[in-house]
């Protein structure tokens, strides 16, 4: 007799979605043996996804400074002197329109399109370092698959980020409940110090997609090392302390600086 191998159904890329969303206990267990490359699809959505409230920002600024912009050409004379644009009662040229919005949405992608990769591969080697120090070791590249796989939630933020957006015309300054501690709307005469600045780096980062992330986080986890449920949640919320720690340095850095050159 001869050994018939076992063939296991390749699933396309929208029910491998779908399974994470409505069934990830059961997907992750089949993607930590099976279609190793699945993750290419997941991870090009969540960066176009998370780009979208960027453009959306954008397209909201811009609307915001166009009527301003002929509104203020209507209210003052024009006139013309040695082929310059001169406004009668302001006493200069008139100036091109501002870029900086344009400007800061080309570093927020570019940001995006550098920080997502890397935050997969660091929290990849930190699941890795977790599974080997807990005894269950994967391999680093099924960790870093399970990494883009669990920030699907994000993805659904960012679109629907943008829907909201598109809708409404109102940018979102303070994300998560960072909103609590810094006022987006009232006009930042001092800068916050590094105590505030931290307690809203971390509220920030809190919401009900990171709750989803850091389930899926744990639920994968235990699919691909086989570990028990504690030690999973234990090493998914180290590693997200740690990292969410190390985020904020920065951020307090800023407010320090700040503090002392006013």
């Amino acid at each position: 007799m001869t050994d018939t191998p076992i063939t296991t159904e390749k699933k396309s890329p929208l029910k491998l979605l779908a399974g994470v969303l409505l069934r990830p206990r059961a997907t992750f267990a089949h993607l930590r043996e099976n279609q190793p490359r699945s993750w290419i699809v997941p991870a090009i959505l969540i960066i176009v996804c998370t780009l979208l409230p960027v453009f959306a920002s954008n397209s909201a600024a811009q609307q915001t400074i166009d009527p301003g912009m002929n509104m203020g050409m209507q209210e003052e004379p024009i006139a013309v002197y040695k082929g310059e644009v001169i406004v009668e009662g302001g006493g200069g040229p008139i100036s091109e329109a501002p870029t900086q919005p344009a400007a800061l949405s080309i570093l927020k992608i570019g940001g995006a399109l550098v920080s997502l990769p890397l935050t997969w591969l660091l929290w990849g080697g930190a699941l890795y370092l977790a599974s080997v120090f807990l005894g269950r070791s994967s391999g680093f590249a099924p960790m870093f698959r399970l990494t883009v796989w669990t920030w699907i939630p994000y993805a659904v933020r960012g679109l629907l980020q943008a829907i909201f957006i598109w809708v409404t015309g109102q940018v979102i300054n303070n994300k998560g409940f960072a909103g609590y501690i810094l006022d987006s709307n009232a006009p930042q005469l001092i800068t916050p110090g590094p105590g505030k600045l931290a307690l809203a780096g971390i509220l920030g980062r809190v919401d009900l997609f990171l709750i989803w992330n850091l389930v899926l986080l744990i639920v994968g986890l235990m699919a691909f090392t086989k570990l028990p449920r504690r030690k999973a949640l234990v090493a998914v919320l180290v590693i997200w302390i740690v990292f969410a720690l190390l985020s904020i340095v920065p951020a307090i850095l800023g407010g320090m600086f700040g503090s002392i050159t006013m």
